[in-house]
């Protein structure tokens, strides 16, 4: 068990670090309140909102509070606008070992007479242990609860869940905060969640499947077991965030350096085509957070994103134009903040347009925001899990004595000149309500709309929906919500199999809709393996849509079509054209494409490619495509387990003169051991298994050269392509380097040792890691 004396060890630990990886961006000095040994005493929520910073024109407002609530960690909305939350006092703490019925329960929180704030309660189910995520469907609640899914029904209508099934496990129980979160209803009616480290190893619909972090998304019937499961894209960590802009638009936040990553193109197309590929993108501009409170516990990536959790847009009209479907909210609970992350498009993908700041921050050391949300009024709410703990590590800070487990805020964000979404009364048995509700300029309710539509299969309302779809207007943004989600809508009640002739007619006249978002929803939704809708579909001009995600979604949609000439003519004709080659996400797609229809595709390029008429850069796209050169779409700056430097690389590695295991230590930022001895000249092969709960690396350098790695490795992470290289600096110093390892994996890396003795440094470079984690290998005669 760690002591208080501990405690205050680790304060000055990473006080220690975060002055080695520099000076912390504050605008105030550390709050004089009551502590004890040093560490604050927690607040009132009174007292905590007055060291809570907004943004000019915009307030506070308390919802609920202990006692009334415990420690929330997700929130949704009913479509009664009811706010249900997970409250958990067990997390962090392990799983293993413990017995099934926990303390956690599920609670609904509603304001009655309309005040702002809550004021009744109703335990909805009681008894889970660390449940991290839910979602309604199928008039249920799908709960994430490691290592299982949960499916619990209230069949009385009393707000109590009278049934509790598991429909799937497998999930892994190795980390509690590495499992399955972010459930939630997307608008291609399926239902998406993500995972970090501790991933999945089970059968899931009779297949074994097994993955580790990344984001996945199944059928939204869950009655008779999870089925239709997808693996959308690997991630480099916990990943904690999943949203979606208002076109449909994917987006992640993952722990360690990489608070958001775009999702471009899922797992499966590349799989389809047999081509080894990475269909994420790490999309942040920096490294920095912008804390005010003087106390930060954080063991990696000091000064930065090392817990990032949510990645949701604003998605309603209540807050100014500039924050409509181009602000996101991600929390980092370990800064104290809510950051502000501001995307703007880049060709058919988004980059963070540099840093927004904070739209939340606190001199409360015990402010501890996990989720940020758009809720069914327009504001913004937020979930203070308010601890000073928020890490779980080193060893014996899951359990510590100062970890609290009884308080909890939530709080609306509202800004003081908007108005608040219209009141929207939503009732599944009165189909009215619902069509009325996918009008509605606040994307929950559309999305609840949609949901319940599709899950009353109201097929009469295919009439109503097709007008929405009809209409043509856009908004400020160019967007049209209803229209886009009337496509889904269709698609949900399996109107667009073929089968409803006028729906799809519908549906292919939106493929010149005015707005991009819908046009996009119409590729996408459209049933393109039927040859006269493909055929459609590429007359339609959506492959010259000035939009680069309309023609992206055209050309991953079109992988699933029957090969036709006019597919092979598709191909080339997009794989010649500037637009697209220079594009990252055009260029995979087409190669995907190409590999799906080559036949067509090498008819086409035998037919018509002149080498002396194209420039280099016109034809070498086109050229890749037809011979197969440089298929493989992996991240560049990964360094496979080889060795890096300059004349060190093992062409075909020997059998090892002498093996060497080295292992992470649990909970400590330490390798077990500071230092081996090998001789000059010989093959090594060093094993390095990593048991701990973050990633770690292992790089041995030149003698003499730690501090300069050390301070390149800090210089690699501020920027934007850090986890591309595995935080591995480009270099002369650095000699050879393992991957960055994932927890509870291990990783193998042969090399030829120097042949000059002396004492050649190894750390880890992970932001944060390497000031205790280092040793020596001597290389002797």
């Amino acid at each position: 068990m760690v002591t208080r004396l501990g405690l205050l060890w680790v304060v000055c630990l990473l006080a220690v670090w975060c002055d080695a990886f520099g000076e912390l961006d504050r605008s105030t000095r550390w709050l004089e309140t009551d502590t004890v040994g040093g560490v604050q005493e927690p607040l009132s929520p009174a007292a905590s909102m007055e060291l809570i910073q907004l943004p000019d024109g915009f307030a506070l407002e308390l919802f609920a509070s202990e006692p009334d609530i415990g420690k929330p960690i997700a929130m949704d909305w009913d479509e009664r606008g009811r706010l249900w939350i997970i409250e958990t006092v067990d997390y962090p703490n392990t799983i293993s070992g413990q017995p099934d019925e926990g303390d956690d329960r599920i609670l609904i929180c509603e304001d009655t007479d309309g005040d702002g704030k809550a004021d009744k309660f109703k335990v909805f189910a009681e008894g889970l242990m660390i449940p991290t995520s839910f979602t309604f469907t199928q008039g249920g609640v799908l709960v994430a609860q490691a290592p299982h899914f949960l499916f619990l029904k209230d069949l009385d209508g009393d707000d109590v869940a009278d049934t509790r099934e598991i429909v799937l496990a497998g999930w892994g129980i190795f980390d509690t905060h590495a499992g399955p979160s972010n459930l939630q209803y997307g608008l291609d009616n399926k239902l998406w969640g993500t995972v970090g480290y501790s991933g999945f190893d089970g059968r899931i619909d009779g297949n074994v499947v097994t993955f580790r972090q990344g984001a996945f998304r199944f059928d939204r019937n869950v009655g008779d077991g999870v089925k239709g499961f997808e693996y959308l894209a690997a991630t480099s960590n916990n990943t904690w965030g999943l949203g979606f802009s208002e076109e449909f638009d994917v987006f992640m936040s993952c722990t360690n350096n990489a608070h958001s990553v775009f999702l471009g193109i899922p797992q499966q197309y590349f799989k389809n085509a047999g081509i080894d590929g990475y269909g994420i993108e790490k999309i942040d501009a920096h490294y920095q957070i912008h804390p005010i409170a003087d106390t930060l516990l954080q063991l990696d990536v000091p000064g930065g994103f090392t817990a990032a959790t949510g990645h949701s847009f604003y998605t309603a009209r209540s807050f100014p134009k500039e924050y409509w479907n181009r602000t996101a909210f991600i929390c980092e609970p370990t800064g104290r903040l809510v950051h502000k992350h501001v995307v703007e498009r880049v060709g058919s993908g988004f980059a963070e347009l540099g840093d927004g700041k904070n739209m939340l921050a606190s001199k409360d050391s015990w402010f501890s925001p996990v989720g940020a949300k758009v809720g069914p009024d327009g504001a913004l709410w937020v979930l203070d899990w308010y601890n000073f703990m928020i890490q779980h590590t080193p060893e014996g800070m899951a359990t510590h004595p100062e970890r609290d487990i009884f308080r909890g805020r939530i709080y609306r964000l509202v800004y003081e000149q908007g108005e608040p979404t219209a009141t929207t009364e939503v009732y599944q048995d009165r189909p009215e309500t619902l069509i009325q509700a996918l009008k509605s300029d606040n994307m929950f309710w559309r999305i609840t709309a949609q949901r319940l539509i599709v899950e009353s299969k109201y097929v009469a309302l295919a009439e109503e929906l097709q007008a929405l779809i009809r209409n043509d207007t856009v908004d400020d943004i160019n967007t049209n919500g209803p229209a886009l989600h009337a496509i889904w809508t269709l698609s949900g009640l399996g109107l667009l199999d073929g089968k409803d002739v006028r729906s799809l007619e519908v549906v292919l006249g939106a493929l010149k809709h005015k707005a991009p978002g819908v046009r996009k929803a119409a590729v996408q939704a459209l049933p393109v393996r039927i040859p006269a809708i493909a055929r459609r579909l590429m007359a339609s001009g959506v492959l010259g849509d000035p939009d680069n995600r309309v023609r992206l979604a055209a050309y991953l949609a079109l992988t699933e079509a029957e090969t036709t000439p006019e597919i092979g003519k598709v191909i080339f004709d997009a794989a010649t054209h500037v637009q697209d080659i220079g594009d990252k996400w055009m260029a995979q797609a087409l190669k995907i494409l190409a590999r799906m229809h080559h036949r067509v595709f090498l008819d086409e390029y035998v037919t018509r490619f002149d080498s002396t008429a194209w420039t280099a850069s016109d034809g070498t796209l086109v050229h890749q495509l037809a011979t197969g050169d440089k298929l493989s779409t992996h991240a560049l700056g990964a360094s496979n387990g080889v060795a890096i430097g300059a004349g060190h690389e093992e062409k075909a590695p020997r059998s090892p003169d002498q093996v060497v295991s080295i292992r992470a230590r649990l909970g400590e930022l330490r390798y077990d051991k500071q230092s081996f001895t090998v001789r000059a000249g010989s093959t090594v092969r060093i094993e390095f298994s990593n048991p701990n709960y973050t990633q770690h690396n292992l790089v041995i350098v030149k003698p003499g050269a730690l501090d300069r790695v050390r301070h390149a490795a800090d210089e690699l992470a501020r920027g934007s392509r850090g986890f591309e290289f595995q935080y591995v600096p480009a270099t002369t110093d650095v000699l050879f380097a393992t991957d960055l390892v994932n927890p509870n994996e291990q990783y193998e890396m042969t090399f030829t040792a120097p042949a000059v003795p002396g004492r050649y440094p190894f750390l880890c470079t992970f932001p944060g890691h390497a000031e205790t984690m280092h040793g020596v290998m001597e290389v002797v005669d």
